[in-house]
This record gives structure tokens, C-alpha cells and sequence, in this order.
């Protein structure tokens, strides 16, 4: 007989998936989902020819955390999701689902800023409608006056004393 008391084993509440969220996988649904189509069209604002050959990788991450940032201002908070498991065949919107770590999700947006700079994804997010907090976040872009690597330079410089 054991000295110590049973391991118990604690549930956590399954996540329920909201319009905010921005999920992983593949698929029509995934790719419909607002929150995907948000991040795509987020992911846009920042497009520049030159991200991957004269960014640096502190630029690349500071601009990959302005966006993992505003998805998790939203109201509700929007989350980066996976499936929950490994090999989990499941399909549509149906989980379970847990949260990626803050790396992951920075991982995943330097991933999306690489692939909507690349010549043969040229319709990243073509046909979808930016929402409006995105449209306000690319106007803000548009009268800064900030070439987008400057801005990039910039929020590099600020993660840097935070």
C-alpha cells in the first residue's frame, strides 16, 4: 500500500471555440472560421516584399507579438487553438482543443508573416472582409508615416526594454 493519497485527476473544462479564436489545422472550416479570417487579413496589414530578406529575426517576432497581441485584446480574448492529443483526426470545429504556449503562437504568425509575403500566395486573404478593428489597425499603419520595417525596427526596440 502506497504512503501517498492517489493521484486525482483534474479535468479541465473543455474550450469552447469563439469567433475571436484563431485555430490551427487544415480545412474549409478552419479556413472559414472569423478568427482565421481575421488573423489572414491581420497577417495582410503587414505585407512587405522585403520581410524575409532584410527584417531581422527581432524585428520578425516583435511584429508576429503586435498581432498575437491584438487577437488577445479582443472582447472575448481571442486564443490560438490546437487540437487537443496527438494524431487527432477530428474534423470541422469539433475538439477537443487546448491553447498554444505564447511561443508557439508567435511560431505560428512569423510562419503566416513568411507565407503572405511569398510571391505564389499572392491571395493570402483574398475575399475576405476585413473586420473592423482590422481595418482600423491598417489605417493607423497607412497614416503613421512609418515605412513598415521602421515600424517593425520600432516594436523591436520596445520589446527590447520591456
Amino acid at each position: 500500500m502506497s504512503r501517498y493519497p492517489p493521484h486525482q485527476q483534474y479535468s479541465k473544462p473543455p474550450i469552447v471555440v469563439t469567433d475571436n479564436d484563431v485555430l490551427s489545422g487544415r480545412g474549409v472550416n478552419i479556413a472559414a472560421h472569423p478568427g482565421n479570417e481575421r488573423f489572414r487579413t491581420l497577417v495582410t496589414t503587414r505585407a512587405d516584399a522585403s520581410y524575409c530578406e532584410t527584417y531581422s529575426a527581432t524585428e520578425k517576432k516583435a511584429v508576429a507579438e503586435e498581432i498575437v497581441r491584438h487577437i488577445a485584446s479582443l472582447e472575448p480574448s481571442g486564443r490560438f487553438l490546437k487540437r487537443e492529443g496527438r494524431g487527432q483526426v477530428s474534423r470541422g470545429l469539433n475538439g477537443p482543443w487546448e491553447e498554444l504556449s505564447r511561443r508557439e503562437s508567435i511560431k505560428k504568425t512569423c510562419q503566416a508573416l513568411r507565407d503572405c509575403n511569398r510571391s505564389d500566395r499572392a491571395t493570402y486573404a483574398h475575399g475576405v472582409a476585413a473586420p473592423t478593428d482590422v481595418k482600423a489597425v491598417a489605417e493607423e499603419l497607412a497614416t503613421s508615416g512609418l515605412a513598415l520595417k521602421d515600424r517593425a525596427a520600432r516594436a523591436a526596440e520596445e520589446c527590447a526594454v520591456e
